[in-house]
């Protein structure tokens, strides 16, 4: 037998089809981190400068409301106003046309034409039970109670002065003037519906230094919350446009500076795929070199030294699996021909022993031995003959399909005729079985190799016999589908062994169940040689102790195909 070799090679592929976590970029990463750092040093800065202007201009507005209060009092002619007070009459507009009101109105005019924000008012505070009013007390009895006199506000906008002998009841700072007798400031800036505000109150004193009434000056603050409104604005513009301005420029730097990790990165996820083919020196091209360009450097040349180790390994895996695979094969063709040598010489020795002892006996006893005797001793010998005739045959056959010499020469055949034929063939070789033959279908003309099919189907029914109990039913079944011939065997004998069936198309291989029964392991390996020449497939299924059944399908058309 000529000795063929099975060539396969095993190379260690890279895993290219790695999963990286996706990263958020460096450039992102900047950008991020340049917002939120300029957004917290910028608000800081606007928290400084607010907070800073907004002090400076109420240092400033207190510092005026101030001077101006201490300049309305001393124009202030408290006995008047207190007999304002006494005996003034209010009139049809709830002010007063009283020469001294119209004298105590005439001052506060003074003083707003020399600063016109403020607004200048006058009451008296004392117990609501000693209190003279117009109208209804505001408070309860014996509580402190305002009482107001003269307001600014009359002359301006009458709708938002207070009316001449009109109760309320007094606030905090209010309170406080008349008992601490000094002058008082509200803390904050307050609003009511007339607008925005900062108030101080003032005592004023009669002959005998007791406080008797007070002066309020009101002062615009709307134009604190203007100067406020008007930072947040431009404060909004500078940062919007600054911001811009530096998040545009470090977009452009990141993204220079990113680059040279951006190209590295890429060639690590290509040197990762095994592609090793990559010029590094233009990733480290630069006008400048830096600390980039030395990295680049340093990584061209650990690309280098991966590349020359894996072609050593490459070179030495190779020169391993080929040491390894003519090893197996070595190992392989020893094994063939042990079980070659050891089954030829079992199965020419059992039909020799049996033809020297035919031989023997009619040459002993010929003369005397009957002649039904003399009939049995010639066919042990040609039983025995015809065995090592067909194991011959086999060899040679396998022998043929080795060097590739078996053809497949393709003739007319009538296949159920010629079904019927092998079946007969093998029912007078001695079987002692029952071998039933059935066709679905008409399947007359095929385009088949009459020899090659004669292998196929006398191989399968022959194990079908010498696997089956005496006297079971061997069936053979023939359907022609689709252009394609379908040969089904089926008995009911030992079946084979799970953990057999995958070798079981193996030369000389043999069931562990059938070691029992005589064979040479060469019958299933010629039927695939033929099916394969035939461009067909063979299956089998097959349950131990149930019986096997064997497919074989073959193209009704076929080629002239060498093996």
């Amino acid at each position: 037998m000529q000795r063929r070799f099975r060539h396969s090679q095993q190379t260690a592929k890279p895993q290219a089809n790695a999963t990286y976590v996706q990263p958020v970029s460096l450039r992102v990463k900047l950008l991020v981190g340049f917002s939120i750092v300029f957004s917290f040093v910028f608000a800081g800065a606007f928290y400084w400068f607010y907070t800073f202007a907004t002090d400076k201009i109420m240092t400033q507005l207190r510092s005026d409301m101030q001077a101006t209060l201490a300049g309305a009092v001393q124009g202030v002619d408290v006995e008047e106003l207190l007999a304002l007070y006494r005996n003034g009459d209010r009139n049809a507009a709830g002010f007063s046309d009283d020469p001294r009101y119209q004298n105590q109105l005439a001052w506060f005019k003074t003083i707003h034409s020399i600063e016109p924000r403020v607004w200048l008012y006058s009451f008296v505070i004392n117990e609501s039970t000693r209190n003279r009013r117009v109208g209804a007390a505001a408070v309860a009895p014996g509580e402190l109670e305002v009482v107001y006199l003269v307001d600014l506000w009359s002359l301006r906008n009458p709708t938002k002065a207070a009316k001449f002998l009109e109760a309320e009841a007094p606030g905090t700072p209010i309170v406080r003037v008349f008992e601490e007798n000094r002058v008082v400031e509200t803390p904050l800036i307050y609003r009511d519906r007339w607008g925005k505000w900062l108030s101080a109150f003032a005592p004023l004193h009669d002959t005998n230094g007791r406080v008797v009434a007070v002066l309020g000056l009101d002062i615009e603050a709307d134009y604190v919350f203007e100067v406020r409104e008007a930072i947040r604005n431009r404060v909004i513009v500078a940062f919007v446009t600054t911001y811009g301005v530096l998040f545009v420029l470090i977009y452009f730097l990141s993204g220079a500076l990113t680059q040279q990790l951006t190209d590295l990165t890429e060639s690590a996820a290509r040197i990762g795929a095994g592609d090793y083919n990559l010029n590094l020196a233009l990733v480290s091209k630069s006008k400048f070199p830096d600390e980039m360009d030395l990295l680049a450097q340093v990584f061209e040349a650990m690309v280098d030294g991966i590349r020359t180790r894996e072609r050593l390994i490459r070179e030495g895996k190779r020169a391993e699996d080929e040491m390894r695979l003519a090893l197996q094969e070595e190992r392989e063709l020893n094994e063939l021909k042990s079980r070659f040598v050891s089954m030829v010489s079992h199965e020419l020795r059992t039909p020799l022993t049996v033809i020297k002892t035919s031989l023997e006996l009619l040459d002993r006893y010929g003369d005397v031995a009957s002649e039904d005797k003399k009939r049995d001793y010639f066919k042990r010998g040609r039983s025995a003959v015809e065995n090592m005739t067909q194991l011959l045959e086999d060899v040679l056959t396998l022998s043929k399909a080795d060097a590739g010499k078996l053809e497949c020469k393709p003739s007319v055949l009538n296949l159920e005729m010629f079904c019927e034929e092998v079946v007969e063939e093998v029912q007078m070789g001695g079987a002692s079985h029952n071998i039933v033959f059935s066709t679905q279908a008409n399947c007359e003309d095929a385009y088949l190799d009459r020899t090659l099919l004669r292998w196929i189907l006398t191989n399968l029914l022959s194990n079908a016999v010498k696997y089956s109990p005496i006297g079971s039913t061997i069936e053979l079944k023939l359907t022609c589908l689709d252009d394609t011939a379908i040969f089904e065997v089926r008995d009911r004998g030992i079946g084979i062994p799970l953990d057999d069936q995958p070798r079981l198309f193996e030369l000389f291989h043999r069931a562990s169940n059938a070691t029992a029964i005589r064979g040479t392991g060469l019958g299933l390996a010629i039927v695939k040689q033929c099916v394969a020449l035939h461009q067909g497939y063979i299956t089998f299924t097959s349950e131990e102790g149930m019986g096997t059944t064997f497919k074989v399908g073959l193209p009704l058309r076929q080629t002239s195909l060498t093996a």
